[in-house]
């Protein structure tokens, strides 16, 4: 039985050695493989001194060397530290810094840009090329001899740390223990019915939580990961083609993937004859896009996941039928093993329909807090394996285990003179447009009226700045109707493929004239 990550692998292999485990590009490894390359890059974290409680940090390219080392830092005993491959390196150098890291497994050329930035960062580890001064390299670790971890790990220890955007603009890591993990990958199993001849994508990149179920998930029954060609992600044609070619069963990504797909992507064209499974999460699916993706791709079941990475998945919701344009689509009830409910400002919880607040979460899948960070996780986690979102949700029947609606976060809950407004309220507004191809609404604060709306639109037609608040004024009250329109090509997304809301609330706090 697997009561930490790695033994999800053990047993991956021990019952289907040969089967792929994973596909990445031409490369391709069977379970066996996988097992005994991630036991050779342990048994090299043992003999440097990494054991239980160490961090180690994972600054490479998404690829088979890159998911080995995930799985032997965790069978070392150590949590590992996903970090962006294409991120700022400063960035990358205060996440090692943060979390402390024991050892950095990368390539000759990060690992000097990190030491140009911050030599404490890169503390020595592995690297995957020449060896450097105080790294191992990769035809090295292939001759390391076994080794086990001087002291028992437990499911309770951790076994990653994700790093997500801190308010404060100080990235904060979230301490995942092996338990938390493993309830999770366990429900998803179960749920979505995750048989060995699966075959999972995996578009997220290893820091974004996305990729624990693509990863784990698949290793759970024996099944096959393919990582998504970095080519193929950024043009949706060729996605599509990716997809189906690759006999892709369960695909799983944000949603403005999917969006890419349905609008770009000339999904008419292809069967997508092996896929069984479409997931999002991460952001709201328009339901525009949603909807035309679940016409031209009729024969998957679809699921909207809801959840932070605090959390990852405490919510999920089935859609059986294409949203209508005005319709909201349900976040849907607590996963197994979990308990979600509202709270109202002074954090008393509150039943019955209607009853809006912010939404809390207990259960074993919640992370252990936030790495060094006492402070936040006192405020975040008021007790333990609980968790307060800031996500505002809506309770949408009287049952034991309610289903909820996603009203918006805290955070994106402003104040207009006087009036609050939810800028998701907002965008749906204008969504319902038909030459609205993409939109963020974001606040741009105002001593005299506390904040005003402004939104940025990427078209999909010919409109202008007034036919859009004229669409908007025939929905929303007018102290909601954004006070300018600006128009982009594309709106900016985040390395996790998310909108680039803080980016956006730059460039907004930048403009003049917002008053209509």
């Amino acid at each position: 039985m697997a009561f930490r990550v790695e033994h999800l692998l053990r047993d991956a292999a021990a019952a289907r050695p040969l089967a792929t485990a994973l596909r990445a590009g031409d490369a391709e490894v069977t379970w066996a493989e996988l097992d005994a390359a991630s036991d050779r890059v342990a048994s090299c974290l043992v003999g440097q001194g990494i054991g239980v409680g160490d961090r180690v940090g994972l600054y490479l390219d998404k690829g088979v060397e890159a998911v080995a080392a995930l799985y032997g830092t965790m069978r070392a005993g150590a949590a590992y530290v996903p970090i962006d491959p294409d991120g700022p390196v400063v960035r990358a150098a205060a996440i090692a810094t943060d979390c402390a890291l024991a050892a950095i497994i990368s390539d000759p050329r990060r690992v000097a840009a990190l030491r140009a930035v911050a030599p404490a960062a890169a503390p020595g580890g592995i690297v995957c090329g020449d060896a450097i001064e105080g790294f191992v390299s990769w035809t090295q670790v292939q001759e390391s001899q076994p080794r086990e971890p001087a002291r028992p790990v437990v499911e309770t220890d951790l076994a990653y740390v994700l790093y997500t955007s801190g308010s404060t603009g100080r990235p904060k890591g979230v301490a995942i223990t092996h338990r938390n993990a493993l309830t999770f990958v366990s429900w998803a199993r179960d749920v979505l019915g995750l048989q060995p001849d699966d075959v999972l994508s995996n578009h997220a990149p290893l820091h974004f939580d996305l990729s624990t179920l693509d990863l784990f998930g698949a290793a759970s029954v024996g099944a096959t990961t393919c990582l998504v060609p970095e080519a193929a992600a950024s043009f949706p044609a060729q996605l599509a083609r990716w997809i189906d070619d690759s006999g892709i069963t369960v695909w799983y990504s944000v949603p403005t993937a999917l969006s890419m797909l349905v609008r770009y992507g000339n999904l008419a064209s292809v069967p997508f004859s092996a896929l069984r499974l479409v997931l999002f999460a991460g952001e709201v699916f328009p339901n525009r896009y949603l909807s035309e993706l679940m016409r031209l791709v009729p024969d998957p079941r679809y699921f909207n996941l809801f959840g932070p990475t605090e959390s990852n998945v405490c919510t999920y919701y089935e859609v059986t039928e294409p949203p209508t344009l005005h319709s909201c689509l349900p976040i849907g009830t607590a996963c197994a093993n979990s308990r979600c409910e509202v709270v109202d400002e002074a954090g008393v919880v509150r039943h019955g329909i209607g009853v809006q607040g912010e939404l809390v979460v207990t259960g074993p899948g919640v992370a252990q807090g936030y790495w060094g960070n006492p402070e936040l996780t006192a405020e975040r986690f008021p007790a333990p394996h609980t968790y307060r979102t800031g996500d505002v949700v809506e309770v949408m029947d009287d049952s034991h285990n309610p289903s909820f609606r996603f009203l918006g976060r805290r955070d994106q809950l402003v104040k207009t003179r006087g009036y609050r407004v939810e800028l998701g309220e907002v965008e749906a507004a204008l969504y319902a447009h038909p030459h609205v191809r993409e939109c963020v609404a974001v606040p741009v604060p105002d001593e005299a009226v506390g904040n005003r709306i402004l939104a940025f639109c990427a078209p999909a037609g010919t409109v202008s700045e007034g036919d859009l608040a004229e669409a908007c004024r025939g929905r929303l009250p007018a102290y909601m109707v954004p006070e300018r329109i600006v128009f982009v090509d594309a709106l900016p997304t985040t390395p996790n493929g998310k909108y680039d809301r803080k980016r956006l609330a730059e460039s907004a706090a930048g403009l003049t004239g917002v008053s209509r």
